[in-house]
């Protein structure tokens, strides 16, 4: 082992290497093919043996084809959490089609771009979702829209529970063919895997282990949101770094148990949610509702062995007096990962189950669509909130300047470089960008140049200590500033604009800050109806959970040296005129100037 992994890990502790070399679906039928008995999947009181879900993925397979769906066809897929979600995944794979993961919080423009940029010939949606999007389906070029129910695979106990019955009331909006395109067909999901026209056991178009199977929309590294490909060669090499995570100090003899509360369109959701259970044999346990809190009745009911979450809401356990006053003695492992978990959430988190004296480990791990998933792991053993961690064996971190592409010495800040074997494919339709991020250094070496700075210690520890692409996690959802940027400076009348997000203790708060036309500066009325017009813009573009909190007008922003907007600059300002704010609100409340005054 590397001496800079052996620092950390025993002898012969780390990944153990999968056979990576296999398309998602060959990694599925051979763990069918070994415990063809164990479960794959619980869905509420549901249970999908492995066996049952290779025979349904087959199905699927058929069904897709029977659509049109062939080898390079792309499938738009927007559930997430429900079985339709793993079972389109690996069916895909098997006709040698491709998976683009999205979030139905994006915009519709969005959602048509990336359907036109990827050529989607199908999509697969929730009832709720579909209306958002219908006046777009008829520029794009989709052929079917596949509608997958929340109640699908829900047994009858399930739907008789109160969490169960508020996710199948999404089920009562009503999608209609005559609301669609006349060129593109309604099916429902359990009725296209019943169909007539499915004939089995005709032969497929293989495609490689190394062909892009998979789009993500959240790619990041530059601060503008781009696709990221992976192959099922990534996927792999990802999935035997995240089964080391996942199982790693587990005494138990049977399949680890994982809840994971990640969005699947992220590298962390599909494979440490997924993938990384389905090529170890273990069980996901799946739940498809609301994640702007923390589920406290799923996590009752399920009883799992690991919880994967945002750390903003892994932190609302703290606050949940259920889950206080509940035997969590099952839980031996909270994993937060999608954003950074500072010093001071890893703390009270632990301190949490530490006063409810049960032995749960609190792990941390932080990766980019660009690395596959994770590449940085923080284990209870290392008992350092203060650091970001520790490489996991197999990959490569260094702290450089990747113009100079030289190693900063320990204690001095430069950018995260990662060299990873689950390296993304490359960036869907912008190779110049892509060049950015994904480099070939000198070395011989391919590093994807994270955008994210940080330091190393002189043990080799890697510390945190920001980024330059400004995205930040805010109630389970990643806020990015360059696209509520790009929406608002679109606008009539609008010059320019910053985009911050200001640390608050509740949550962050995203501010806008806005520098209108000249002729608007000096006139109230049509700085206010130029307000209203921002509001209304971004209430009908951008995800609530993105949406400005506060919109600000300014003269003007301030400065680089060579001239791009100051964000940190800008951010200090607003938090020291709140600040200020706060000690005036103060003074003027305070008894005893009260008495001076009298």
């Amino acid at each position: 082992m590397d001496n800079k992994w052996s620092r950390y890990y025993s002898e012969g502790e780390g990944p153990t290497k999968l056979d990576v070399q296999r398309t998602l679906y060959e990694v599925l039928a051979d763990t069918a093919d070994r415990f063809p008995d164990r479960i794959a999947i619980e869905h509420g009181k549901k249970h999908f043996k492995y066996s049952q879900l290779l025979s349904l993925v087959d199905t699927a397979a058929e069904a897709f084809r029977s659509i049109g769906i062939a080898k390079w066809d792309c499938i738009a897929l927007a559930v997430h959490g429900l079985p339709a979600t793993v079972i389109t995944i690996y069916a895909a794979s098997k006709i040698g089609a491709r998976v683009s993961m999205f979030s139905t919080e994006n915009a519709p423009d969005r959602f048509k771009k990336l359907c036109i940029d990827q050529k989607c010939k199908a999509v697969i949606m929730t009832p709720d979702q579909i209306h958002s999007v219908i006046d777009v389906l008829p520029e794009t070029m989709l052929k079917s829209v596949i509608v997958v129910k929340y109640g699908d695979y829900f047994t009858l106990n399930d739907r008789i529970r109160s969490p169960i019955r508020k996710v199948l009331a999404l089920d009562s909006s009503r999608v209609r063919q005559s609301e669609l395109p006349s060129e593109v067909s309604l099916i429902y999901w359990l009725d296209l895997l019943r169909r007539d026209e499915i004939s089995e056991h005709q032969p497929f178009e293989k495609i490689s282990a190394s062909d892009t199977v998979v789009y993500l929309n959240g790619g990041s590294v530059t601060g503008k949101v781009m696709t990221t490909e992976l192959s099922s060669v990534a996927l792999n090499e990802q999935a035997s770094l995240d089964i080391f995570i996942i199982t790693k100090d587990s005494e138990k003899d049977v399949p680890v148990r994982s809840l994971s509360f990640i969005d699947r369109y992220f590298s962390c959701g599909l494979c440490l949610g997924i993938h990384s259970i389905i090529a170890s044999g273990n069980t996901m346990l799946l739940y498809a509702g609301n994640l702007t809190r923390f589920p406290v009745d799923v996590f009752g009911f399920y009883k799992p062995d690991v919880v994967i979450g945002y750390p903003g809401l892994l932190m609302q356990m703290t606050e949940s007096t259920i889950i206080r006053l509940t035997d969590v003695s099952f839980l031996d492992k909270i994993v937060s990962c999608g954003a950074v978990m500072n010093p001071g959430q890893c703390y009270e988190l632990r301190r949490f189950f530490d006063r409810s004296r049960c032995d749960v480990s609190v792990e941390r791990v932080y990766g980019i669509d660009e690395t596959g998933s994770v590449y940085i792991y923080n284990p209870s053993s290392l008992e350092n909130d203060r650091i970001l961690g520790i490489p996991i064996p197999g990959v490569l971190v260094k702290i450089m300047d990747p113009d100079s592409e030289t190693e900063m010495p320990a204690g001095q800040q430069g950018q995260i470089c990662v060299c990873t074997p689950s390296v993304m494919s490359r960036y869907a339709g912008d190779e110049e960008i892509g060049k950015i991020a994904k480099r070939r250094f000198k070395d011989g070496r391919v590093w994807i140049c994270t955008g994210d700075t940080g330091h190393e210690d002189d043990n080799g520890l890697i510390y945190f200590d920001g980024n330059t692409k400004r995205i930040v996690e805010r109630n389970g959802m990643l806020i990015y500033p360059y696209v509520i940027e790009e929406e608002i400076v679109s606008i009539t009348g609008v010059k320019e604009v910053c985009a911050v997000v200001v640390d608050e203790a509740t949550s962050p708060r995203v501010v806008a800050v806005v520098v209108p036309e000249d002729e608007y500066l000096f006139d109230a009325s049509r700085l206010d109806e130029l307000k209203t017009l921002i509001e209304a813009e971004c209430n009908l573009t951008l995800p609530a959970g993105m949406r400005p909190d506060e919109i600000e007008f300014r003269a003007y922003l301030p400065k680089e040296n060579f001239g791009k907007n100051d964000h940190d600059a800008l951010r200090i300002q607003i938090e020291s005129r709140d600040t200020d704010e706060e000690i005036d609100l103060e003074a003027e409340e305070d008894p005893a100037d009260d008495t001076l005054i009298q």
